[in-house]
């Protein structure tokens, strides 16, 4: 086929343009045909992971609701190693916790709270993980762990904050230093939306505060239980003990 002079400098320039730039397009143009098959093959991935981790999620409620420690056990440590990145991870290790601490094994019941701490990408947990790790140290009057514990969080959100600074008191109050622990709750209360029930937790500890100086009761049960009920609903809550919070 013949072509005039015109279409045939528009093939010769076509075809310059070709050599000098046609590789870095073909390359361009492969990886983002790789980038995205990578994308949909790790969504694929992770969508399977998730669906595998809530099956054995469900195998371990079953087992915590027979008492089956052996089981406890067992599902938790797989759902922590296999599973560790999905949601179902950090809500084993609360699962294990708890079961761990309401029968005396409270090494374990830190371990799994510290590893929350360590591994999980979702600080709502790492903020109840931390909480109820306090309330274990609180316990042995490790007092001084428990405050790096809590002071070395950044909450994201006012709930995060909320107990943090709602342990934070129960801690400064166990040592006495009930100034600290009356700014940690009240920092807490300004916090909280209006109307929260740890918000009205928070007022009544302050009320039943004494001034520093004064020998102050331990903080109220009742705080591990508001702490704890600041836990997504799927989540275990942790110890009966004031780790539980």
């Amino acid at each position: 086929m013949a072509y005039n002079l015109e279409e045939q400098e528009s093939i010769d320039n076509l075809k310059g343009w070709w050599e000098k730039w046609g590789t870095p397009v073909l390359v361009v143009i492969t990886l983002a045909c790789v980038g995205v098959a990578g994308y949909n093959g790790w969504k694929w991935w992770n969508h399977r992971q998730t669906a595998k981790a809530s099956v054995a999620y469900v195998a371990l409620e079953t087992a915590v609701n027979n008492q089956d420690g052996k089981n406890i056990k067992s599902i938790s440590d797989g759902l922590i190693d296999q599973y560790g990145s999905t949601v179902y991870g950090p809500m084993a290790a609360f699962v294990a916790a708890r079961y761990a601490a309401d029968n005396g094994d409270i090494a374990t019941a830190k371990q799994k709270l510290q590893w929350v701490v360590d591994h999980g990408d979702r600080k709502e947990f790492e903020a109840i993980a931390r909480v109820r790790l306090a309330g274990l140290l609180m316990d042995e009057k490790a007092y001084d762990k428990a405050l790096t514990l809590l002071t070395g969080f950044t909450p994201s959100t006012d709930t995060e904050r909320l107990v943090i600074d709602d342990r934070l008191g129960d801690v400064y109050q166990a040592m006495g230093k009930n100034a600290e622990a009356r700014k940690a709750w009240q920092d807490g209360i300004a916090a909280a939306r209006d109307g929260d029930p740890l918000q009205n937790l928070l007022r009544l500890k302050l009320d039943s505060l004494p001034e520093d100086g004064t020998a102050a009761a331990p903080a109220p049960a009742a705080a591990s239980a508001a702490a704890a009920a600041s836990a997504p609903a799927s989540s275990a809550p942790a110890a009966k003990s004031s780790a539980a919070g």
